[in-house]
């Protein structure tokens, strides 16, 4: 059993209720599985300077022991904490336990699958906020480019890393050029964005995320087949 099994979660947006923020908050300095991740965040948010935020990595998660990786576009307003220069309200935590339909939508799908959180990491392309206080923005090529180095520094706290999920255009076209530059040995699986939106425009999506999913959960597994 992994020393984060306590955070477990069993219903979606648990980071609503004050209490368990507060917990999982307490827990981003000292969860041994995602410690070396959190000090990265910190000397990161240091060289970034002012005016731009980077939440926590989950302690709820796989951390530095994760073998999947799931990378969406950029912090949604719901992950980035009131600490940043936005003075934004949301848990300042990367999580699928966040209070938004987004992370609804992931808490949801791994559960169908049979993909336990804490065996993985859920991240973004870009680790910093993009937009206003009142609107997210996406992220260009240029902010893609300038992550880049970012993400490999990510995925070298990550010796355990086998599958890489890229949900969205956004992320798969980062995903895809942080592989021409840094060729990575692991499987990908490019799905779709898991957002409310992509959900109504495109009937099928969610079940083609499941069975992403449900391939990753394979490859994961004693055999290693998605097959």
């Amino acid at each position: 059993m992994t020393s984060n099994d306590r955070f477990r979660t069993t219903a979606p947006r648990a980071l609503r209720d004050p209490v368990t923020l507060s917990t999982r908050l307490e827990a981003v300095p000292t969860e041994p599985l995602t410690r070396p991740l959190n000090e990265w965040v910190e000397k990161l948010r240091e060289r970034l300077g002012d005016g731009e935020s980077v939440p926590w990595f989950d302690p709820a998660s796989g951390g530095a022991e994760a073998r999947s990786l799931f990378l969406l576009e950029a912090p949604g307003q719901k992950s980035v904490g009131a600490e940043a220069a936005l003075r934004r309200t949301g848990s300042g935590i990367i999580s699928i336990d966040n209070d938004d339909p987004t992370a609804q939508n992931c808490w949801t799908l791994r559960s169908e699958a049979g993909l336990p959180y804490r065996e993985s990491l859920h991240w973004n392309i870009v680790p910093w906020y993009l937009g206003s206080a009142d609107r997210i923005a996406a992220p260009g090529q240029t902010e893609i480019q300038r992550a880049a180095p970012f993400l490999h520094e990510v995925i070298s706290l990550l010796p355990a890393l086998e599958v890489v999920v890229p949900m969205g255009r956004k992320a798969q076209a980062g995903w895809a050029a942080y592989q021409a530059r840094y060729a990575p040995k692991v499987h990908t699986l490019p799905t779709w964005h898991p957002s409310p939106r992509v959900f109504a425009s495109r009937p099928a999506a969610r079940q083609e995320i499941l069975d992403v999913l449900r391939r990753a959960a394979k490859l994961l597994s004693p055999s290693g087949s998605a097959d």
